[in-house]
């Protein structure tokens, strides 16, 4: 499981802690409660209907490009991967998508146990 400070440019604060184990469909966050500032579309919707875990995870794919992508293969050779890999763009971009501010910044790999 790897884990992440999410962050907002230009805010030093970071929104919370992710946390993503994208093999084993396992996703969740830790809110920063003094952090002040905008949120990503999957925090401010705590009333959705999808579990948190599902709204990360259609986060962090919606931050890689299509696979359908004319120049995909160029971008996949860029980002130093074998095939296309939803997740392993999302590592290489640092979270980072071109219409927002969010970010992350990976901290270490967690093992978890029991879990």
């Amino acid at each position: 499981m790897d884990r992440y400070l999410l962050k907002c440019k230009d805010i030093s604060e970071p929104i919370g802690a992710l946390y993503v184990d994208f093999d084993n469909d396992k996703f969740n966050i830790d809110i920063n409660e003094r952090y002040d500032g905008p949120l990503p579309g999957f925090i401010l919707h705590v009333d959705a209907p999808m579990p948190i875990n599902e709204r990360i995870k259609l986060w962090i794919l919606e931050r890689a490009p299509e696979p359908n992508y004319e120049f995909i293969d160029a971008l996949i050779e860029k980002a130093g991967l074998v095939e296309y890999d939803a997740y392993g763009f999302f590592k290489y971009n640092n979270g980072q998508f071109i219409t927002d501010k969010y970010y992350v910044e990976l901290q270490e790999e967690v093992i978890m146990l029991n879990g």
